[in-house]
């Protein structure tokens, strides 16, 4: 049954006038809101809006206080969150760099400068470093200005055409360059790789033999192995 218009204008006269500013705050901000998906579009609102009730005298909901700073507390934690979780990768990577180079060190019987190396442009390349110092060993013995009965160059003895290919503009003399040699020794091995689905075994047999004859022997059925990725494996 509705009330008639002297029982409504009663019930309205009665309220507190402190539930009738609650409705009218209510009322007053609830549009505005409407809609803000965003937490980062609703709180500079909400807090230019706080600033100017206050400026103007008017009440300010305590909830809106907290939720505004339970947001901006939750977000610096993520924030120091994600720090410390970068801080904690940089730092096991620079561990394990160390390990690698120190141990290549004593293993090899290198410089700490060429170790590095080897271990860094791996990285950059794709290419494991355990896998990389293998393969320089096996190829050079390490040594920068090896030469083979083929003319195969440096380090990881790369032949010119090769290099050619890989880097256009690439002359053979730059092959006795460390970090030039490197680079384009692991990424053919790195593109072999890929032409092989992952296959080491594979893509150092034709590293050391060539993908086409590697690729022929695998289409009559034969297996290319010839005890060379083992040896760079170290297995």
């Amino acid at each position: 049954m509705e009330p008639n218009s002297h029982e409504r204008r009663r019930v309205t006269e009665g309220e507190s006038p402190h539930r009738r500013r609650k409705q009218d705050f209510f009322r007053k901000y609830r549009q505005p809101l409407i809609g803000l998906g965003l937490v980062g579009t609703a709180l500079p609102l909400a807090n230019a809006q706080h600033k100017a009730d206050q400026a103007n005298g008017q009440p300010v909901e305590p909830a809106a206080q907290a939720s505004a700073s339970e947001e901006a507390a939750a977000a610096s934690r993520n924030d120091t969150e994600e720090s410390i979780v970068a801080r904690i990768a940089d730092s096991r990577g620079t561990n394990d760099r160390a390990v690698h180079i120190k141990s290549a060190i004593a293993e090899f019987g290198i410089g700490e400068d060429l170790a590095a190396d080897i271990y860094d442009i791996a990285k950059q390349e794709g290419i494991a470093p355990k896998l990389a110092y293998g393969l320089v060993r096996t190829e050079s013995t390490f040594k920068e200005r090896a030469v083979s009965g083929v003319g195969a160059r440096g380090l990881t003895q790369v032949m010119p055409r090769t290099a050619k290919w890989l880097l256009p503009g690439t002359k053979a003399q730059d092959l006795f360059d460390r970090k030039t040699n490197l680079k384009l020794g692991f990424r053919y091995l790195n593109q072999l790789t890929d032409r092989y689905r992952g296959n080491t075994k594979l893509a150092l047999l034709a590293y050391n033999r060539g993908p086409g004859t590697v690729d022929k022997v695998l289409r009559k059925g034969g297996n290319p192995d010839n005890g060379y990725a083992r040896k760079v494996m170290g297995l």
